[in-house]
């Protein structure tokens, strides 16, 4: 079977609209993109900014199983595969040639927008594409907006923090002061973005640390929150596009997940975890270490969430967020409908590496970016330290990601039979290269 891998993580949805920024963060998001490499298969093709080096693509496909020399790379030379929202006729050929006359039974894209479902339309390949239909009439934008989400919610009885969806900056601005003025914080929200970057937290209490957003805006009163909210409106707006929402910001709140798969038979919980934030999302830990009524109350609210989604035809990964207040109240945040941050984590390295019989005694930690001199010199410094991964103990480190060209930095991910185990395993790993010179 051979299935079509689309990387296009910089879609317009998951980036606020914005472009890549600098050559440097293109280069990150062009690397990011391989990491699609956890799903390919034996025969797969991968349409990717940039083909993967050759000892990233070994230490995957020798983790997984899959014959590397099996897989056929098409590559754009941008970070965003899928440009100008469609796919230009060079692209195209190189795919069917790609195919060579093979039928695309599988196609997995990170984010399915109307610019893949328009590729699949031109590759003769809706029907490998599950909720092509709902796709193609820009589907996914509703599972993926924040005020969208605050609607279904609402309508599912699925608890959120108080707030409103913003149509005008005046109702913004009135909406922070109200929140403000009852002595609460309050988070502005961009309808479209990911990992926090869309946020900005407004307080009056300059102790607030930030989690979820880049940063807090302390301020003086209710005119300084109307004048900023105003001030700020075209970009929290997207240039007046987009309706941004506007709700209560709870301080040191441990913020949550559960995916699920969404497809013609139901839902299926895929697993759940812990997002790391400093301040905006830098990795996870997998399992959520809840109290079993709190994570039924996930699990059960993002399934609720799912099957509304469900209703309406979308088909592929949803990530329902949620944070656990000081208070104990768990409250939504947002939808995530695509390859997630996460969809690695329980997808391919849980279920490929670890599997089902020893998944519930392993945990999952991925967490920040780890300096090395190259991948292959991680490798071997992971292979000096006994710190691999042993299949045959189902514990180690995975370097999941490549970032050595663009940044000098590697992702790993520490598999262990509990969380301090697998907290001192990250710690350690940046003293590797210290001890090697030593």
């Amino acid at each position: 079977m051979t299935a079509l891998l689309i990387g296009n993580n910089r879609a317009a949805e998951m980036t606020g609209g914005q472009d890549a920024g600098s050559a440097r963060d293109r280069e990150r998001a062009a690397r990011g993109a391989q990491r699609l490499l956890w799903w390919a298969r034996d025969g797969d093709v991968l349409l990717l900014p940039t083909a993967p080096d050759d000892a990233y693509l070994d230490h995957v496909t020798g983790l997984t199983g899959t014959r590397r020399d099996s897989l056929t790379f098409v590559t754009t030379a941008g970070a965003n595969v899928l440009a100008a929202g469609r796919a230009d006729p060079g692209t195209v050929a190189a795919l069917r040639t790609a195919l060579a006359g093979r039928p695309v039974e599988r196609v997995v894209p990170v984010y399915a927008d109307t610019a893949v479902t328009d590729l699949v339309r031109r590759l003769g390949a809706e029907q490998a594409l599950p909720g092509w239909a709902f796709h193609a009439q820009g589907g996914s934008a509703l599972v993926n907006s924040k005020a969208a989400f605050r609607a279904v919610a609402a309508g599912t009885g699925v608890p959120v923090p108080a707030g409103t969806v913003a149509s005008t900056a005046e109702a913004a601005a009135e909406a922070a002061v109200g929140l403000l003025a009852d002595g609460h914080c309050a988070v502005l929200k961009r309808e479209f973005h990911c990992g926090g970057l869309g946020n900005e937290i407004l307080t009056a209490d300059p102790d607030v640390r930030p989690l979820g957003a880049p940063r807090t805006v302390v301020l003086s009163g209710p005119e300084a929150a109307r004048q900023h909210v105003t001030d700020r409106w075209e970009w929290l707006s997207s240039d007046g596009r987009h309706r941004p929402v506007v709700e209560r910001y709870h301080p040191d709140s441990l913020p949550v997940y559960a995916e699920f798969e969404v497809d013609d038979a139901g839902v299926v919980l895929s697993g759940h975890g812990e997002m790391l934030m400093d301040p905006v999302v830098i990795g996870e830990t997998v399992p959520a270490a809840l109290p079993p009524a709190v994570l039924g109350r996930l699990t059960a609210g993002g399934r609720r969430l799912c099957e509304a989604y469900r209703a309406v035809g979308y088909r592929g990964t949803i990530s329902a967020d949620a944070i656990l207040t000081p208070a104990g109240e768990l409250l939504f945040s947002e939808t995530n409908g695509r390859l997630t941050g996460s969809s690695h984590l329980h997808t391919a390295l849980a279920a490929r590496l670890v599997g089902e019989r020893l998944r519930s005694r392993r945990v999952l930690l991925e967490t920040g970016a780890w300096p090395v001199p190259s991948f292959r010199a991680a490798l071997d410094a992971l292979d000096r330290a006994g710190l691999a991964f042993d299949p045959d103990t189902r514990t180690g480190v995975v370097l999941v990601g490549d970032l050595v060209p663009a940044d000098g930095t590697v992702i790993p991910c520490v598999i262990a039979p509990d969380r301090p185990a697998a907290r001192a395993v990250r710690s350690s790993l940046p003293a590797l290269f210290a001890a090697v010179r030593a």
